[in-house]
């Protein structure tokens, strides 16, 4: 696997063996000082190509370098259940219903990383997936998540339910302002995908749906913009520092 772009590379030097090989364009040499030099302080090879190889294998702002990776390991739904016990906090968890943008993909798992979110829990078919435009968009975010890809994110949120974590759906058309909610108990909230947000049928199992309230004229938010101030209204009301 492929990723492009100079912070998912430099992210990648703090996972061991992640990086296999790593290609710069001899246009850029002079601007990627500190990736060459790590490259050489782990022995990790570099070849040194023309920016047209690089520009067959990207789909986006590579900055003149890619990184053969290995592949991120994904966690089981019982591992990621472990994750808050073993840090005795409440559990949070994410769950992406059919997203299918890789900018809001990879903003949320940057999200994640930054708010402490245990697990993001996604469906493997009709979403995005661990593309490399993703990790791009994440900044390299998606090393230091816990990602856990199921096949029916349905299972996953009866399993969640099972466990007393409560569910919440992020609505625009919801009734409850989110800020009202309480977000100190163990809780997985779930933002649905770019133009049709939560199925009804996912909807239908949430234990409370929840909204931004907007004032302007459009109705709504960015997927990743919307699951940022609601992730972090739950640090806030956990007064996590």
């Amino acid at each position: 696997m492929y990723i492009y772009g100079v912070n998912p590379v430099l992210e990648s030097f703090k996972i061991s063996d992640a990086l296999k090989e790593i290609y710069i364009s001899k246009n850029r040499i002079s601007k990627l000082k500190e990736i060459l030099r790590l490259a050489e302080e782990k022995s990790i090879s570099v070849k040194i190509v023309e920016e047209t190889f690089i520009e067959k294998i990207t789909q986006g702002v590579h900055q003149g370098v890619v990184a053969k990776i290995k592949p991120k390991k994904t966690i089981t739904l019982d591992e990621a259940l472990k994750i808050s016990f073993k840090k005795n906090e409440p559990a949070f968890f994410l769950i992406l219903d059919l997203v299918e943008d890789p900018q809001n993909f990879g903003s949320i798992c940057r999200i994640a990383d930054a708010a402490g979110v245990h697990a993001i829990i996604y469906q493997k078919k009709r979403s995005v997936g661990l593309v490399p435009s993703v990790w791009k968009a994440s900044a390299g975010a998606v090393w230091h998540v816990n990602l856990v890809e199921i096949n029916n994110i349905k299972y996953a949120i009866k399993t969640l339910k099972e466990h007393n974590i409560t569910i919440y759906g992020a609505e625009a058309q919801a009734k409850d302002v989110f800020w009202e909610s309480d977000f100190t108990q163990s809780l997985g909230l779930i933002v649905g995908s770019e133009g049709k947000g939560i199925r009804q049928t996912v909807i239908a199992l949430c234990d409370k749906v929840i909204k931004i309230p907007m004032r302007g004229t459009i109705n709504s938010l960015n997927v990743s913009v919307a699951s940022a101030l609601i992730t972090f209204e739950v640090l806030r009301q956990r007064k996590i520092q």
